[in-house]
């Protein structure tokens, strides 16, 4: 323990610097003393000394009184200090002497102080014995309190017999061996301290004054199954209670303090308390007492006992709804309930009975406690509904509910007021008809049920009849509620009085739905469709409808359009299409665009009048064509001015072909090449025979020397068939080629229709054979430059001039030998 002293002191000196008030406590550098020593006398003056051992002229000395610096009075050099009290009341206080040196403060002493007083006279004797006890108790009341000890005599005298007793309370047992039931003894008592002496005025003890009945014993505490838990106490007594009374006192455990209740008396012994707590431990005790006198016994040994719970005492808050008929012969009706407030019963609910009809045609179902609706059928005359509420304590009474109506209107709604916060609602109404004393209407019910019903919030509440108004609770910010207050009385409901209304609103989620009806060149027709209710968020005030074109600048136009009315509008717009885009706008702002849409005007349909006008003229016109010769002639040329040359030229038919002609006689008749017939061909193109001595650049090359080549110039007209065929064997050397005049007398070879009989048709094997030179810039030459061909030795060269007319078809002979 040394080793921690010094610890501490070490400590708490080290520590000076850095908390600057800290006490060190050495008693070795003085010491405190007072005059006069505790205990004082209450009222006195004390002067108290505090004595330094060591000290010096720098040093300061000061005393505390119960953390209070008392003023310095005297100091002799450097000790003692003195400190004078003046009138000192406080029977409790300490003092301590302080001395600060060299930065640091050391309580050098302290002393505790008593005061007291002296005792007061003795008041308030009482004595009481019973008829069976050999004993006197008396009693007194001492006065002020000395806050010293103080003792009592009591002196008891009887002519000039002095009995004396001494007690440190305020309570004495006499024998009552002392006591005669015929004399009259004088009782005093005596208080004595060290500060004095008191004495009690005389008492007058009459043994007859002072009997008072025997103390009874609690034999038996139960509870009364009622809402208010209330005790019944039984007891016993060896005398005759009837013309006693009872006073029962009571406290909860754990307190000091007794409680004297009002009783009930049930019985001779039994009596009844009220007014209890529930599932509290109470002490219950009994006295019996003289009726008019005030002489009571003594307390009864106490007896604790725990309260029950209690039941519910009012019946539960019962609402209903009334649905579509099921059958003409049933109702669907929701019944609606809500638990009782938690302080107006004890334990837990157990459940709910609802019972339908009266009588012996009752039917009762027992519900869940967690089960606040039910939806039930009942016949069409819609007999009252009756609802109780069962907890583990007992039942609550039952609560009616009238189905039927009354045929009364109900009351008037009025504007509701919303809160700051917008979670709660304050609704009021006005009911019209008269209130006179002793009517029938029992409450109001308001409910209210956010829109739309698919996700409904439903609640309601049950107001007293004689307030107007009631707080909604609860609600969210931006949902529509529809609320409805209801009277209902004996006869059954009212009819309902609903209002719309908002607790608090937003900004629309959402915008309308736009679509346009008709688009003139400078003129809009539009429609739209509020958004949904549960994303409006408010009451619609306005529509913005926003504008614009697809130019690139284009500047957008807004147009505000009031909610009031059909949501349709016409509105002047630019030319051209047109970008649509609306909003609404509640109380709280404008809220989001809906759908884009874009519209151009629709040219004007042509009248009945235009219509008419223009079959007239059409009419009109082909008359005229009709019956002037000149007009369609100059109609006819400038149609074939503009078109093609096809669209007007005559076209030849293909009987009258003379190639046709040609297949189409006989082997050896001579043909005849008039052109007399305009449907006919032209006349033939003569045919000539090329020398390979002929030295012009060729257009076309054939690699195989057993081919004929044939050569085509580029014509507009008509193309005939070319056919050039092999010849089987190599010509004659020696063969000489005819003229034009051979060809023009026949000499040379059968005449022409022979030789197209002897034609071949094997276009196969010269066209695989046949290239073509396409990077020829030559290829395509005029009509009077003849193409040229270059031959090997032993080929033909058949040479087709180019003609603007019909090109015959060209046969190649086989060989220069004559047809057979």
């Amino acid at each position: 323990m040394t080793l921690w002293r010094c610890f501490i002191t070490l400590l708490l000196s080290g520590s000076v610097a850095l908390f600057g008030g800290t006490q060190v406590f050495d008693a070795s550098r003085g010491n405190l003393s007072a005059e006069p020593p505790s205990p004082f006398l209450l009222g006195s003056d004390l002067v108290v000394y505090c004595h330094i051992a060591a000290c010096e002229r720098r040093s300061q000395v000061s005393l505390v009184w119960d953390k209070e610096p008392v003023a310095l009075w005297r100091r002799d050099q450097c000790s003692p200090v003195v400190f004078k009290l003046t009138d000192v009341q406080r029977p409790r206080s300490t003092l301590h002497c302080k001395l600060r040196e060299a930065g640091l403060t050391y309580v050098v002493g302290g002393l505790d102080l008593r005061g007291g007083r002296p005792p007061d006279k003795p008041k308030n004797i009482t004595c009481a014995t019973t008829s069976r006890s050999h004993w006197a108790e008396c009693r007194w009341r001492r006065g002020f309190d000395t806050h010293v000890p103080t003792s009592y005599n009591v002196s008891l005298t009887s002519g000039d017999r002095t009995w004396y007793w001494t007690s440190e309370g305020e309570e004495l047992v006499l024998p009552g061996a002392v006591l005669d039931v015929n004399e009259q003894y004088q009782l005093v008592v005596s208080a004595r301290n060290q500060f004095g002496r008191s004495q009690s005025d005389p008492f007058t003890l009459v043994h007859k004054d002072i009997l008072v009945p025997e103390s009874p014993r609690i034999t038996h505490v139960y509870f009364e199954n009622s809402s208010t838990p209330a005790a019944v106490l039984r007891w016993e007594t060896p005398e005759d209670s009837s013309n006693l009374t009872a006073a029962v006192g009571l406290r909860p455990d754990g307190s000091s303090s007794w409680d004297a209740r009002e009783v009930t008396r049930l019985g001779r012994d039994e009596v009844r308390v009220d007014g209890l707590e529930p599932l509290v431990d109470y002490h219950f005790r009994i006295k019996m007492c003289v009726t008019g006198a005030g002489k009571c016994s003594k307390w009864s040994p106490a007896v604790m006992r725990r309260t029950p719970g209690k039941g519910p005492s009012q019946p539960p808050r019962v609402w209903r709804m009334l649905s579509n008929r099921e059958t003409s012969l049933l109702q669907n009706v929701t019944v609606l309930w809500k638990a009782p407030h938690p302080e107006s019963y004890s334990g837990q609910v157990e459940g709910y009975i609802v019972v339908l009809g009266q009588g012996a045609t009752a039917r009762e179902e027992m519900y869940g406690p967690s089960l606040k609706r039910v939806s039930l059928l009942v016949p069409a005359d819609l007999p009252p509904l009756a609802v109780t509420v069962v907890t583990s304590y007992g039942r609550s009474p039952p609560a009616v509910v009238p189905l039927g109506l009354s045929g009364d209107p109900g009351p008037a709604l009025r504007l509701t007021v919303p809160e700051a916060n917008g979670r709660a609602l304050l609704v009021s109404w006005e009911w019209s008809r008269p209130q006179a004393p002793g009517s029938d209407e029992w409450y109001y019910v308001l409910d209210w049920i956010s829109v739309p019903v698919g996700k409904s919030q439903l609640g309601w509440m049950k107001v007293p009849i004689d307030q107007n108004e009631a707080r909604i609770t609860g609600m969210s910010v931006g949902v529509r509620y529809n609320i409805s207050v209801y009277c209902v009385n004996g006869r059954g409901v009212s009819t309902p009085s609903s209002i719309l209304a908002y607790s608090g609103q937003l900004k629309p989620a959402a915008g309308p739905n736009v679509s346009v009806l008709a688009h003139r060149a400078t003129r809009l027709l539009v429609q739209w469709e509020d958004p949904a209710v549960e994303q409006q968020g408010g009451f619609i005030t306005n529509y913005t409808i926003y504008l614009w074109t697809l130019h690139v600048h284009s500047q957008e136009i807004a147009v505000v359009v009031p909610a009031r009315g059909r949501r349709q509008a016409w509105l002047e717009c630019p030319e051209g299409t047109v970008a649509i885009q609306m909003s609404a706008s509640t109380s709280a702002g404008e809220g989001r665009r809906g759908n884009l849409i874009s519209s151009r005007p629709k040219q004007p349909a042509a009248g009945p009048a235009v219509l008419v006008l223009s079959v007239i003229g059409v009419a009109g016109f082909t008359v005229l064509v009709a019956c002037c010769t000149p007009i369609r002639r100059r109609i006819k040329e400038q149609c074939v001015s503009w078109g093609p040359d096809w669209l007007v030229k005559k076209l030849p038919k293909p009987g009258n072909s003379q190639a046709i002609k040609l297949l189409e006689m006989d082997a050896w008749s001579e043909p005849s090449l008039s052109h007399t017939d305009t449907d006919s061909d032209p006349p033939l193109s003569p045919i000539s025979f090329a020398s390979e001595e002929d030295s012009q650049p060729p257009l076309l090359s054939v690699q195989n020397p057993t081919d004929a080549v044939v050569t085509e110039t580029p014509d507009h007209g008509y193309k005939p068939q070319l056919t050039a065929v092999p010849r089987a064997e190599e010509p004659n050397q020696d063969q000489t080629y005819p003229t034009e005049e051979d060809l023009a007398s026949g000499r040379f070879g059968p005449p022409l229709g022979n030789l197209l009989f002897s034609v071949e048709l094997e276009p196969s094997t010269w066209l695989q054979n046949l290239e073509l030179d396409l990077n020829r810039s030559d290829w395509w030459g005029t009509e009077d430059h003849a193409h040229l061909v270059d031959l090997q030795k032993g080929e033909t060269l058949v040479a087709v001039s180019a003609v603007t007319g019909y090109v015959p078809q060209i046969c190649i002979p086989s060989s220069g030998q004559e047809a057979e």
